[in-house]
């Protein structure tokens, strides 16, 4: 039977782009029966969150006025800048939108505005990522953490990753409802200046009291059982996202180091395939068909561990700190809980002289503590509602782009194995 090879234009135009895709495939298909015979892989670089390129569901049910792109980054010695673009949503396809340059410390500053001129002690606020790597010290670490200490590829810079973490982080601030009309957070994204930023302090004494505190209330016993129940079930819930993190970054790894392996082995088969020695034909037309099996198993493998990382394991890293966030303002809430308990202990064994002034200290915090608790209450229901929708869906694309990638794998590898068989007969 005579087979045509063609592209079908559905195929191209219902590509789905799950995450940062390095390879995207379109297939080959025999116009008689519509039966993959093949794949054709390119690299292209993109990233969204979906199909149509919007915050994840759950993380974007706000009143959001604007739409921000971080849409590349670009190398200045040993900073970074990043190239910001926002849009209002309601001329969003119209027009170019306002496009600022922006370094990590201008999105560190935002993030110290954004805590110290807001009241968050009921706000889960959004992680801040985590500064980027721009050192080849740093770059060769991370390669041999990723691929081994003997590995002799290097793994090249990507800042696409930190453009995605750092406009995830903006989405996320203006979809919160306490922090989206904040006016930095404006300044950040439409003015073309950056805004004067005085070095911030981050000092240990700081760290360490904050440390000292969670470890002191921390079994504090809670006088509202529901929040007991949360404030139990954060605790482990952050210690199993963080260990669930690990595990994944090992095998996205694991999966990066067989991809490495293969390409290796690939390409001494088929160094093997063109030596003189190898006098049959047959031989010949053996090691090159099984170099290909090789290279498509390879490819199979980095694309499987750049979905793998930009779906699910994305959403994972993203929760992981952001429980942290959630662990604070249930500890914040916790310091006006004890605030509150003292007072009334204080009222209690106050002398006469003195009942007033305790007793205006103690209707003070109670009054601290019954506002927190009822926006803690709405927040973590907030909160939570957004983290299992984003979960849900990067575990529905994680599961698509496994189903995907496996299918196209097998059409290679099947063609392949029609060569070999063909081979054989004749």
């Amino acid at each position: 039977m005579s087979v045509a090879p063609t592209v079908h234009k559905n195929d191209i135009c219902n590509m789905q782009i799950i995450g940062m895709v390095r390879y995207c495939h379109f297939h080959f298909t025999d116009n008689q029966n519509g039966q993959i015979i093949g794949m054709v892989r390119y690299c292209h670089f993109h990233f969204t969150d979906n199909q149509n390129g919007q915050a994840e569901e759950g993380e974007n049910n706000g009143d959001v006025s604007w739409n921000v792109k971080v849409l590349d980054a670009s190398k200045d010695g040993e900073i970074l800048k990043f190239t910001v673009q926002t849009k209002t949503m309601e001329n969003d396809e119209e027009e170019k939108g306002v496009i600022v340059l922006r370094e990590y410390d201008d999105f560190e500053w935002l993030y110290h505005c954004l805590v110290t001129h807001n009241n968050i002690d009921a706000v889960v606020v959004p992680p801040l990522p985590a500064r980027p790597l721009v050192t080849a010290t740093a770059a060769e670490s991370k390669s041999k953490k990723q691929l081994g200490k003997n590995a002799k590829n290097m793994i090249g810079d990507e800042f696409f990753k930190d453009c995605r973490n750092l406009e995830k982080f903006i989405q996320l601030v203006l979809a919160h409802p306490a922090l989206k009309n904040d006016g930095d957070l404006e300044k950040f994204l439409t003015e073309e200046q950056a805004q004067t930023r005085t070095k911030i302090k981050k000092g240990l004494f700081g760290s360490l009291s904050k440390t000292v505190g969670e470890v002191r209330y921390q079994s504090h016993k809670d006088i509202n059982d529901e929040f007991q129940k949360l404030r139990d079930f954060v605790e482990k819930f952050s210690l199993a996202n963080k260990e669930c993190c690990m595990n994944f970054t090992k095998m996205v790894n694991a999966q990066q180091r067989v991809g490495l392996s293969l390409g290796e082995l690939s390409a001494s088969v088929s160094t093997a395939a063109v030596l003189d020695e190898v006098s049959s034909q047959n031989l010949k037309r053996t090691f090159t068909l099984f170099s290909e099996a090789l290279t498509s198993s390879k490819e199979s493998y980095e694309v499987m561990s750049a979905n793998d990382e930009n779906t699910l394991g994305f959403t994972i890293d993203l929760y992981s700190k952001y429980m942290d966030s959630a662990k604070d303002m249930l500890f914040r809430r916790t310091c006006k809980l004890v605030e509150f308990e003292n007072a009334s202990k204080a009222l209690e064994k106050a002398k006469p002289q003195k009942k007033d002034q305790c007793e205006q200290a103690k209707k003070e915090a109670e009054d601290a503590y019954t506002e927190i608790t009822d926006l803690a209450s709405t927040e973590m229901s907030r909160f939570n509602r957004q983290r299992v929708l984003s979960l849900q869906s990067a575990m529905v694309q994680y599961a698509e782009s496994r189903i995907k990638n496996g299918r196209d794998t097998y059409a290679v590898l099947l063609k392949l194995l029609n060569y070999v068989k063909k081979a054989d007969h004749s």
